[in-house]
């Protein structure tokens, strides 16, 4: 009876322990995460709020996971012992609510991660957002990366090809769609061949910017050097009238 017991003790009783929400798995006796892989998961969080997309998040787990090997251990079964790492904050604090035993696969991880963390309301603003899309202070680069970074962040968008492209391209400003103009009507290509296009101008920009990474300085200050209409040729030219 609680009548007859110290009430010391029963205003400190210890709340027991919750079951787990994942049934166990058995990945032997001597399976062991590799250190270097949990640290991968755990530097990208989902917390809802600095990450806030849960196809997103998916996609780079899905992507960590399959950089490493663990023998013939079931690749899911490693997904959803891992999962729960990945989570943080207010999206950890909904893991461990769940009903003890109610994931049994990594399938149903998923479906329940995404169906909690991204509501039909969610869907609707980032959709509302891909359609309409406007240039901002970007390059065109920046922009095309900007609209696939949105089309990622919301699966099953049901957007085609074409679609994409002409909402990319009335987006942009006018000197933009100039550049993209510049060799035939943009809009007059088929949608593969503009996708194309904007895929080569960003391995271009990527190729530029890892050349002027590796480029030596002395290399540079030649180059400026051998300009007649140089800036910093006119500056020095105007020093040395004055001496």
């Amino acid at each position: 009876m609680v009548d007859d017991q110290p009430m010391w003790g029963n205003n400190h009783a210890v709340a027991p322990t919750p079951g787990a929400a994942i049934i166990a798995v058995d990945l032997g006796d001597n399976f062991t995460v590799k250190g270097h892989h949990l640290s991968m998961i755990k530097d990208r969080q989902f917390d809802r709020r600095s990450r806030a997309y849960p196809h997103k998040h998916i996609a780079e787990f899905v992507e960590v996971c399959g950089m490493f090997r663990y023998g013939n251990t079931n690749a899911d079964a490693i997904k959803i012992k891992l999962f729960p790492s990945s989570l943080t904050g207010e999206t950890k604090i909904w893991f461990n609510e769940l009903s003890p035993s109610v994931i049994t696969t990594w399938k149903e991880m998923r479906q329940a991660f995404v169906s909690r963390f991204f509501p039909p309301v969610m869907f609707d603003r980032i959709i509302g957002e891909i359609r309409g899309f406007t240039q901002h202070h970007e390059s065109l680069v920046d922009d095309w990366l900007r609209i696939k970074d949105l089309l990622r962040s919301c699966h099953r968008h049901g957007l085609r090809r074409g679609t994409i492209i002409q909402i990319f391209y009335h987006g942009l400003n006018e000197p933009t769609q100039a550049i993209l103009d510049a060799e035939g009507i943009f809009l007059y290509k088929t949608p593969n061949e503009a996708h194309q296009l904007l895929e080569d101008r960003v391995l271009l920009k990527l190729d530029w910017s890892k050349e002027n990474r590796t480029k030596p300085l002395c290399k540079t200050v030649a180059f400026t050097k051998s300009e007649e209409n140089s800036p910093l040729l006119e500056k020095n030219g105007s020093l040395n009238d004055k001496d």
